[in-house]
């Protein structure tokens, strides 16, 4: 896909660095209003942006401008897994069926907001989930993000505090979405 110089397309095991880096400054420009720094240090650190095999997955894709990677998202039947510093790995969320797609990891540059990625990724993301099998979609918001799954069509479902040691929980928002099976026949003509 490609528009005004904007590629999207899935990533590739050598994206990880530039992955990882445009989510750290998203987290950093995009979250203040919602958490506090020692939140934001929290979820980065403690909790992380995504989940690297959602590459290897085939699942993840990017956003390129002009070679750089401005935007990210993707999707996954498993839930967000989360690793603890000493190494342990956990699920903290629980979801509505084993049997959905998790919209997952979707972060946008600071720099370039308010442009669609976002929706775009978002978009791409539940296309591939419903070619797949897929009709409930599911995932969980920061709070930051909640308007834009709102405008797309998720509804809440719950709130889960993450917790990490030596901080205030970071408030994660359940958010989920139905895809009618008309929009199989809708999408086919």
């Amino acid at each position: 896909m490609t528009n005004d110089g904007l590629s999207i397309r899935l990533a590739q095991p050598d994206d990880k660095p530039a992955i990882e880096a445009m989510h750290f400054l998203s987290v950093h420009g995009l979250n203040s209003a919602d958490y506090t720094a020692r939140q934001i240090e929290a979820f980065i650190g403690y909790f992380g942006t995504y989940d690297p095999t959602l590459i290897d997955d085939g699942t993840y894709f990017v956003a390129e401008l002009e070679g750089r990677i401005i935007a990210s998202g993707g999707w996954s039947r498993r839930m967000p897994i989360f690793e603890t510093e000493e190494g342990e790995q956990s699920v903290v969320c629980e979801g509505i069926s084993a049997d959905s797609a998790k919209i997952r990891s979707v972060f946008v540059h600071p720099k370039h907001t308010r442009r669609g990625l976002g929706s775009q990724l978002v978009r791409l993301s539940e296309e591939r989930a419903v070619a797949a099998g897929c009709r409930l979609l599911e995932l969980w918001a920061t709070l930051t993000g909640v308007p834009l799954y709102r405008k797309l069509g998720y509804e809440e479902v719950g709130r889960l505090p993450f917790t990490a040691p030596d901080v205030d929980p970071l408030m994660s928002v359940h958010m989920a979405k139905v895809i009618p099976a008309e929009a199989d026949s809708a999408s086919a003509a």
